[in-house]
C-alpha cells in the first residue's frame, strides 16, 4: 500500500472512529430518553451531517488562509478525507431502522445501535492492528484495550450530560 492510500485509510478510519464514539454517546442519551427510532435517525444523520461539515471547514479554513482561494480539487479532496465521519452513521442506523420498521421494540431497537456502535470500534481496532501487520492474537488484544479506552471515553461524555 502506498503512502497516499496509507493516509486516505487512516483518515477514514479517524473519521469512523471519532463519528462512532459521538454517535454511541448520542444513543446512550436517547435510549436514557426513550426516545423514538426515527427520531433517533433524524438526529444521529444530522449530527452526522453536521460534524462532517465542520471537519471540512476545519480542515479548509488553513489551505484557503494560505491561498486566499478555495479550490474545488481541495474541497473535494478534504470532503472524501472526513466521509469516515459520514459513513460510520450507517452502522447504528441499521438497527434503528428494524425498529422504525417494527421488526424490533423501540428500547431494543435503541440498545442494538448501541451495541452496533460498540461492536464497530472493536472492529475498528482489529482492523487498524491487523492493517498494521499484527498477528490475529495481538489484533484482538490491542482491539480489546482500544475498546475499553473507547467505552471509556463514552461513559466521560454521557457522564458530563
Amino acid at each position: 500500500m502506498g503512502d497516499r492510500q496509507r493516509i486516505h485509510r487512516e483518515r477514514l478510519a479517524i473519521g469512523a472512529i471519532y463519528g462512532t464514539v459521538v454517535y454511541v454517546t448520542i444513543l446512550v442519551l436517547l435510549e436514557e430518553d426513550r426516545t423514538d427510532p426515527k427520531d433517533a435517525v433524524a438526529i444521529l444523520v444530522g449530527t452526522a451531517l453536521v460534524f462532517w461539515l465542520a471537519h471540512v471547514y476545519a480542515h479548509l479554513v488553513p489551505r484557503i488562509a494560505a491561498t486566499g482561494q478555495l479550490r474545488t480539487g481541495s474541497f473535494l479532496e478534504t470532503a472524501r478525507d472526513q466521509v469516515g465521519i459520514l459513513a460510520a452513521v450507517a452502522i447504528p442506523v441499521i438497527p434503528l431502522v428494524f425498529a422504525m420498521l417494527g421488526l424490533l421494540d423501540s428500547t431494543a431497537g435503541l440498545r442494538a445501535a448501541i451495541a452496533a456502535g460498540i461492536l464497530s470500534l472493536a472492529a475498528f481496532g482489529v482492523r487498524e492492528a491487523r492493517a498494521a501487520g499484527l498477528g490475529w492474537g495481538r489484533s484482538l488484544g490491542v482491539a480489546t484495550v482500544l475498546l475499553a479506552a473507547g467505552v471509556g471515553l463514552v461513559w466521560l461524555e454521557v457522564s458530563l450530560h
